[in-house]
């Protein structure tokens, strides 16, 4: 057990953490403009081949005006800034973007906004607020998560409540090929092919007035549905890369012959555009397209991720609806260092039935715990133990008070307590998915 005065030496907060921002600032010129747009923006869009112009009739609005796209993928910012060039805006995105350096203190500093994602986050609102009275222009991605599957998903009417409020303008993007060359899901690499937008939707301030909340909510519904499988049928896309269904597992779970579930495994050989189940050895392959097909003539699947994705809902709702629900998983569980890091600070067991999510193991402090980087131990805490300092706990969170679950598909997923305090729970990876589900389908939607 490490004394006093060597973890007081331990977790002296760094200096930039200290530093104070004004959340919803008008964005800095420097670091919005010449650091963004004229540097960040333009290399990245050269190596990924986005292909986006200006849109003249953004930059003719009269603010206060809020721009909403589907969300693809962390590209999504680089490619609403080329549509939206020549007038900056405030990015609502979600609080674990700024958990990374350096791009948290950037983010900032160019008039981001962190919002805390499926929980109710009065500092973000208070922050959006101050754009539209203003009269600025915010970047929102309503979904609030990047898409599974290339499609898009409800989400409340928050953004409709708060249009009608400011009397703001609304510009609908359409993104395309984003999630193709970044699919959430195959977070490590980039796959190169093309990536376009632009609006489809453009409604004034004066006749978004003239609306009810709820015609607006259905308006912005409307506007912003789209699927990128549909896309590919379409227009035939090539995104070439290494690896292409690498991760794809961790989503598609349940193999769609013999119907096993955690069976699906990415092959490494073959090329590595393929998954195989390891009970049946059906075997589908991933397009270049992005869409997905047998193997062979004996191989079963469905033609795009959308598909499988709505198959592997219905079948989890059936489980459901049986009754006597019941997961059992292995869990580390990591709590927040600073903010930048999290520390390991127990382990346990995480149960999940129709009613709670329950996790029973070991906890403690995290300026006590083992700080974290990449999957390692910082050097300086390599040799600290959980041991002494642990303690037994037993935390549940009620799944009805839930409206979905931060996920890192092959990793780990987030709940928050009531009290404010974030768990984030390593787990089997390939069922990360699975426990998002159940929480879609039982939580407060």
């Amino acid at each position: 057990m490490p004394d006093e005065l060597t973890v007081a030496k331990e977790n002296k907060p760094a200096k930039k953490q200290d530093k104070d921002y004004d959340i919803g600032c008008v964005p800095s010129n420097w670091w919005y403009h010449c650091v963004g747009e004229n540097l960040l923006v333009k290399i990245i869009a050269a190596y990924t081949n986005i292909k986006v112009k200006p849109d003249p009739d953004y930059l003719k609005e009269e603010g206060p005006i809020i721009v909403i796209s589907n969300h693809e993928s962390y590209l999504d910012p680089v490619i609403t800034s080329m549509l939206t060039r020549g007038r900056p805006g405030n990015f609502v995105t979600g609080e674990f973007v700024f958990r990374k350096e350096p791009w948290a203190h950037w983010f900032k500093l160019g008039g981001a906004i962190p919002k805390k994602q499926f929980v109710v986050d009065t500092i973000s609102v208070k922050a959006m607020m101050k754009v539209m009275k203003r009269k600025g222009v915010l970047f929102i991605y309503p979904e609030a998560t990047r898409c599974v599957d290339g499609s898009t998903i409800t989400f409340d009417d928050g953004v409709a409540k708060m249009a009608k409020k400011a009397g703001a303008a609304i510009y609908i993007a359409h993104i395309h090929g984003a999630y193709l060359t970044m699919p959430r899901w195959n977070p490590g690499s980039i796959r190169r092919g093309k990536i376009t937008a632009e609006f489809v939707r453009k409604l004034p301030g004066e006749e978004v007035k003239k609306m009810s909340a709820e015609e607006i909510h259905q308006y912005i519904l409307d506007g912003i549905r789209y699927n990128e499988n549909d896309y590919a049928r379409e227009n035939s896309p090539v995104h070439k890369g290494k690896d292409l269904a690498k991760g794809l597992q961790n989503v598609a779970y349940i193999c769609p012959k013999c119907r096993s579930e955690f069976t699906m495994q990415w092959v490494s050989g073959e090329g590595g555009d393929k998954i195989r189940c390891s009970k049946c050895a059906n075997t589908v392959r991933y397009l270049p397209s992005g869409l997905l097909e047998g193997a062979t003539s004996e191989d079963k699947s469905f033609d795009d991720l959308s598909k499988w994705t709505a198959w592997e809902k219905e079948l989890v709702a059936e489980e459901l609806a049986k009754g006597d629900f019941h997961m059992e998983l292995d869990a580390d569980l990591f709590k927040v260092y600073d903010p930048l890091t999290f520390a390991k600070t127990g382990k346990g067991k995480v149960t999940i039935n129709s009613a709670e999510v329950i996790y029973e193991g070991t906890d403690c402090d995290a300026q006590v715990g083992i700080p974290y980087k990449k999957g390692k131990p910082l050097p300086k805490f390599k040799n600290r133990t959980l041991e002494g300092v642990s303690r037994p706990i037993r935390q549940v969170f009620e799944i009805s008070s839930m409206k979905g679950l931060v996920s890192s598909y092959g990793k780990y997923f987030e709940i928050y307590s009531k009290d404010g305090e974030l768990f984030r729970f390593y787990v089997d990876g390939q069922k990360v998915y699975k426990v998002q589900q159940v929480v879609k389908l039982l939580g407060r939607n």
